[in-house]
């Protein structure tokens, strides 16, 4: 009887032992007793009892070649873009767009081919009558202004060494990864990007390079020494994952002519209310020291900075959780106080709600978003968002001959509604008089792109818009948009 049980478990055992080692060297070119045994076997059969025997090892085998290929495609792409240039053609001739509030505007749109793993971030600056576009990749592209008088233009590449600061696989490969700011100033080109200081581990650092157009050569400008870990434990307890959209990455320049910087948390919430940390901060950095201190704190995810010179106040746009993105005035940047937005102990948005309900029970513990900053000892937005108008982004001033309307207006993005924010404030910027939405396709599914960057031509009093495709569209393949928004006084 024992002999009857223990034959079939030996005959089993040898089976599965047999079918492990081929299925582990199934693919193995370095085995020479495996290669012999393959070279035996007709090439046909071969392939089937891969697919049909060793389905596993097959699948894996499927995987890992799709792996490379898409290694070798990203890698191709930064090559190919590196060097081509961007090539627009007008899409869109003087249509008419009436606001919410009836003004109209002539509105001229320009589109690129497809760029292959490029986007879907793009920022761009006008400098000098020059147009600066850098990619989510860091291929920085150019054109004089006046091309936009043309139906057909190319942008030129300046080539830069900026792809070594920014050495890992997921800089490339994945979106939400990349280049997070560009600013032009007194011949200076600095780019904020996602920087990775050690194995799974970022921060967002800032690169400068005089401008050339030759060649930029970038070295580092602003490198925090702590670093967010992706595998962090607090990504465990709260329960969130890691994020790197959270990660700011906007510059402007201060009266003291230094760089306002701001950097996200990425998702490490608590790390927004820790005055030693750099994290969900807004930072003056000194140009010649490199030197930094803390203006405000309390924030998630800064996106957009504007520095009013003439009334020394800083206007910053915030995501925040989800019907709670902000917009924030700082009044007193020299102050020696370090304002406290709250995030995230105050918030009027709530959390998105991915986890389950005992997952988002706890992480409302930890991050509890009180519908109050000023009861909790934090400045108040200027104003938050609902769900109909979301994810705000840069902001830009115009001057009082737009329209005509004074010296007190700026444009928003609402990069997730597709819409433009015509905002009008009061000479204190304690409150907005006016605010005028400009929108591009009815719904959010209308217009497949959206506002990333937004630039004042007061020379010609027009708004320039830099569109990219929507981050939630999974294609591979991207472009980017250039439309002129000119009013009808």
């Amino acid at each position: 009887m024992k002999k009857k049980i223990i034959f079939p478990l030996l005959f089993l055992l040898l089976f599965f032992g047999t079918y492990v080692v081929i299925s582990r060297n199934i693919d193995n070119s370095n085995s020479q007793f495996f290669t012999k045994i393959k070279l035996m076997i007709p090439y046909e059969i071969r392939q089937s009892i891969k697919k049909n025997v060793f389905v596993y090892s097959y699948t894996d085998i499927l995987e890992n070649k799709i792996t490379k290929k898409e290694k070798n495609l990203a890698d191709l792409s930064y090559k190919f873009t590196s060097i081509h240039g961007m090539h627009f053609k007008k899409v869109i001739n003087k249509k008419i767009i009436t606001s919410q509030n009836k003004k109209k505007y002539d509105y001229t749109e320009f589109q690129t081919e497809l760029l292959p793993l490029q986007g879907p971030h793009g920022y761009f600056s006008l400098y000098n009558e020059n147009i600066f576009l850098i990619t989510k990749l860091g291929i920085i592209n150019y054109g004089n202004i006046n091309l936009l008088n043309s139906e057909k233009f190319n942008f030129d590449v300046i080539p830069s060494n900026l792809i070594e600061f920014a050495n890992y696989r997921k800089f490339i490969e994945h979106i939400h990864y990349g280049v997070k700011g560009l600013l032009i100033d007194q011949d200076q080109i600095y780019v904020s990007l996602i920087y990775e200081l050690k194995k799974g581990c970022y921060n967002t650092s800032i690169f400068v390079a005089k401008l050339n157009f030759e060649k930029l050569e970038f070295e580092k400008f602003f490198s925090p020494d702590k670093c967010v870990d992706e595998n962090d434990e607090y990504f465990n307890i709260a329960p969130e994952r890691f994020q790197p959209l959270q990660s700011g990455g906007e510059m402007t320049i201060s009266k003291n002519n230094n760089i306002i910087f701001s950097t996200g948390e990425f998702r490490k919430r608590d790390l927004a209310q820790d005055k030693n940390s750099v994290f969900g901060k807004i930072i003056e950095i000194n140009r010649s020291s490199k030197e930094y201190k803390i203006i405000s704190m309390g924030h998630r995810n800064p996106q957009g900075l504007y520095f009013n010179f003439d009334k020394n106040i800083l206007i910053a746009t915030e995501h925040s959780a989800q019907g709670g993105d902000e917009i924030n005035v700082n009044y007193s940047i020299e102050s020696e106080e370090i304002k406290n937005y709250g995030w995230p102990i105050s918030s009027y948005g709530e959390h998105y709600d991915f986890n389950t309900a005992d997952a988002l029970k706890k992480l409302y513990e930890i991050a509890p978003l009180n519908k109050s900053h000023k009861e909790f000892g934090f400045v108040e937005p200027l104003k938050y968002y609902d769900l109909n108008s979301r994810a705000p982004g840069v902001i830009n001033k115009l001057n009082k001959n737009f329209y005509n309307l004074g010296d007190n207006q700026y444009m928003v993005s609402l990069m997730r509604s597709r819409q433009l924010h015509h905002m009008i404030l009061n000479e204190e910027h304690t409150k907005i008089l006016e605010n005028d939405i400009l929108k591009f396709g009815g719904k959010e599914t209308d217009y497949k792109h959206r506002v990333r960057d937004i630039i004042y031509d007061d020379l010609k009093n027009r708004v320039l818009l830099l569109f990219e495709k929507d981050i939630v569209l999974k294609d591979e393949e991207y472009a980017y948009w250039i439309g002129i928004l000119e009013p009808l006084n």
